[in-house]
């Protein structure tokens, strides 16, 4: 095969299946995310789908994935498991240095 022998069109057949198989990967929202200029917002290489921390305090773009970004995980599970009462607002302002929104 012609591939073997090129090694140029060899690496090209490889990342094309790598490729397809991350597309498959991001059908099931497996995506390969990149960190943007903007905090709390990540965009998927392959499929484009962005992905925004709304604890960041950002504006929902149109279709937009809604996640919690790594900063901000921690002190969403950890209310999830409590109420939120004022107690709970304190502790919370205490760990992360400020409010939730």
């Amino acid at each position: 095969m012609i591939a073997e022998r090129n090694p140029l069109l060899q690496a090209l057949c490889e990342q094309m299946e790598a490729d397809q198989e991350q597309m498959l990967r991001c059908q099931h929202g497996e995506h390969d995310l990149l960190a943007t200029a903007s905090p709390g917002m990540a965009i998927c290489r392959m499929c484009r789908t962005l992905e925004v921390c709304l604890w960041c305090g950002l504006t929902l773009p149109h279709g937009a994935c809604i996640v919690v970004c790594a900063k901000h995980v921690g002190a969403v599970n950890w209310q999830a498991r409590h109420l939120p009462t004022g107690k709970t607002r304190t502790l919370y302002a205490k760990e992360t240095g400020h409010e939730p929104h």
